[in-house]
């Protein structure tokens, strides 16, 4: 008599069947969702941290390491990028390491009290064009529009002295730091975006497992 699976018991046709990990349903089912969840919030989370889609991430100018430079800056967030020369080749470029001990002091122009300098994780973002690359480094709630005074220090550079290098530009070679946009966000709702993201990130995934659900 010929014995089908079928006409197995459960636990038994799940042996004649193979391990669950080898079945096809579990690939397109229960792992094809937890890699979209996996990707939506680690997606939603990078968002949230970096504060949404870089933009110009200069547009105010930048400043050589060690030097200072006085800037004109609008009130609100103002992003701080490091950007550095590049090495390698092709698809294993890299940004060249920050100097050691690199520290920004944002200050009124005029005099006054340095505005805290916040930390960004450089980790989160990275764009390399040409042989330059920049990535986040901090950020600074401006208070108001106006100029202030941007000073770049290391504890391998030579200190720079109050007044020197006042309105040196930045050389775009070498270590530099960058004053930029603040990042862009749907109706300037960080959270939103952050949903946004991890929602697209999720359909994404579906979309393009798609093709091999439907087969199977």
């Amino acid at each position: 008599m010929n014995v089908t699976a079928t006409d197995l018991p459960r636990r038994d046709r799940r042996a004649a069947d193979g391990p669950w990990y080898a079945a096809a349903s579990f690939w397109t089912g229960p792992f094809t969702i937890g890699l979209a969840l996996l990707l939506a919030v680690g997606l939603g989370l990078a968002w949230y941290l970096l504060g949404g889609f870089p933009r110009d991430h200069d547009r105010y100018g930048s400043v050589s390491v060690p030097g200072q430079r006085v800037v004109e800056l609008p009130a609100g967030d103002v992003r701080l990028n490091f950007e550095n020369d590049t090495t390698g080749d092709g698809d294993t470029r890299h940004i060249q390491d920050r100097p050691p001990g690199l520290a920004v002091r944002v200050s009124p122009a005029a005099g006054g009290e340095a505005i805290e300098v916040k930390n960004v994780p450089g980790w989160l973002f990275s764009s390399i064009s040409g042989d330059r690359g920049h990535e986040p480094f901090g950020k600074v709630e401006i208070p108001s529009a106006g100029s202030y005074r941007v000073r770049v220090t290391g504890d391998q550079s030579r200190q720079v002295e109050p007044g020197a290098t006042r309105t040196a530009p930045g050389t775009d070679s070498g270590p530099e730091i960058a004053l930029g946009e603040r990042p862009w966000s749907p109706l300037d709702s960080l959270l939103l975006g952050a949903i946004l993201a991890g929602l697209t990130a999720f359909l994404a995934v579906f979309l393009l497992t798609l093709p091999v659900r439907l087969l199977t």
